[in-house]
């Protein structure tokens, strides 16, 4: 599934894709208990997050907060 901007928040599963009115996209991938976020197109990793762990990230000039759950999630809020 995919998301938009105008969805926010919104808690990504995996497999699924944030794409940001910018055309920057967020997604992630299991790394084991961490999870693997990845901004933009690039197939390397922007920041691994842990469960329970929260991040505010500046992607296009906005702040978005980025919280990884133990379930498969990971919730993306615009600050």
């Amino acid at each position: 599934m995919q998301y938009s901007e105008k969805d926010l928040p919104v808690r990504l599963h995996d497999g699924e894709m944030l794409v940001l009115s910018d055309g920057n996209e967020v997604r992630w991938e299991s790394n084991g208990e961490a999870k693997a976020i990845f901004i933009g197109s690039s197939f390397d990793a922007t920041m691994e997050l842990f469960p329970g762990q929260e991040e505010t990230v500046n992607i296009g000039g906005n702040n978005f907060v980025l919280t990884a759950f133990f379930e498969d999630a990971l919730e993306v809020k615009k600050v």
